[in-house]
């Protein structure tokens, strides 16, 4: 059981930093991130299952997860960074993409006045 739960934090930890590699990257995809909190959330579900509670964790293994904490808050506000980065991306692009309908549809006058001048 002891083995089980140390290989468990192990890998968590190490999952966590190379999320932490992902994120910090600057044209990193979000969807690569994915994966990465797939198999963390994979992870913690069998710790849980596994039942262990924060009294039976030896020292190293609280610092492990003290390690995790500290990555996660980190991770976090660059996260909700790059999500309000993307979200403000595709509104920007609805709003063109309104823009240009409603304009089409005023005909060729829609700027303001049209003038036909014959030399």
């Amino acid at each position: 059981m002891e083995k089980t739960i140390d290989s468990l934090l192990e890998r968590l930890l190490e999952a966590t930093q190379r999320l932490e590699q992902a994120v910090t990257l600057k044209d990193s995809d979000p969807d690569g991130w994915l994966t990465i909190l797939d198999e963390r959330e994979e992870l913690i579900g069998r710790m849980q299952e596994s039942s262990i509670d924060g009294a039976a964790l030896s020292a190293s293994q609280r610092q492990q997860l003290t390690q995790v904490y500290e990555i996660n808050q980190r991770l976090l506000p660059l996260m909700d960074g790059r999500k309000q980065g993307v979200q403000q991306q595709l509104n920007n692009v609805q709003r063109s993409k309104m823009a240009m309908n409603t304009y089409q549809d005023m005909g060729p006058s829609g700027y303001g006045a049209f003038f036909d001048r014959k030399k």
